[in-house]
């Protein structure tokens, strides 16, 4: 029996800002259909990772493999045309526009007609189907957050990083928001990896989790259950 190789393969990252180094040697793989939760403290590396996987931040050494291909001289765009979504933590809307017109600004025509996909959206996120013709800026924050990742499910996906999605959130949203997450990624078999400080709240949607401390991935494991684990989460977070 054949292994499938992992979507994303990333070697020996090394990256920062100007004189400044975040990211040291980090290497992991992502297989197919994973669901991964990225943590750890403030200031650690997460979202300097992301960016380097997205494509906005060129690493200093290393490599980055996307379905097989090195895309470490892609730009962002191309990445996206590969299957590449990135829900960014802010600015992932445009406020004045409609929700409709929202979701068709980012549309391509890669996956069918426009209106099958955004059918697909309204089932996923079914409390957006009455708020099609309002502007994004009167949408209660979990609609605004359903939106925005609608938006970036609007492209055919097969890896979707997630900057804290349920950030500012009610429990209550956040639950629904992680669900129809789940079921999207269910029905369209992408993998995500998700950065998150509500650890609880996120145990049942992983199935692995990646911890990092300085720039570092210092451990992976595949019980998400380690989550709930007080004294190694306190271990990961304040040593």
């Amino acid at each position: 029996m054949t292994t499938q190789p992992p979507i994303l393969d990333i070697s020996s990252i090394s990256a920062g800002y100007r004189d400044r180094p975040v990211l040291h040697d980090v290497s992991l793989a992502v297989a197919q259909n994973e669901r991964i939760a990225l943590i750890g403290p403030n200031g650690c590396g997460k979202t300097t990772l992301f960016k380097v996987i997205a494509g906005a931040l060129r690493p200093t050494e290393g490599r980055v493999a996307f379905r097989g291909a090195d895309i470490i001289h892609k730009p962002g765009y191309e990445r996206i045309r590969m299957g590449m979504g990135y829900l960014m933590q802010t600015r992932n809307i445009f406020s004045s526009l409609t929700v409709e017109e929202n979701l068709h600004l980012s549309f391509w025509h890669g996956d069918g007609a426009f209106a099958e996909r955004r059918e697909w959206i309204l089932n996923i996120f079914p409390m957006l189907r009455d708020r099609l013709q309002l502007r994004a800026g009167f949408l209660s924050g979990g609609e605004r957050q359903a939106l925005a990742i609608g938006m970036v499910l609007m492209r055919p996906v097969e890896l979707l990083l997630l900057d804290e999605p349920t950030a500012g959130l009610s429990p209550i949203a956040a639950t629904e928001i992680l669900s129809a997450l789940h079921r999207a990624q269910v029905e369209a078999g992408f993998s995500f990896i998700m950065v998150e400080h509500n650890l609880r709240l996120i145990q049942p949607w992983v199935t692995r989790v990646l911890v990092m401390q300085q720039g570092r991935v210092v451990a992976d494991c595949n019980d998400p259950l380690i989550l709930l684990d007080q004294k190694q989460m306190q271990r990961f977070y304040f040593t």
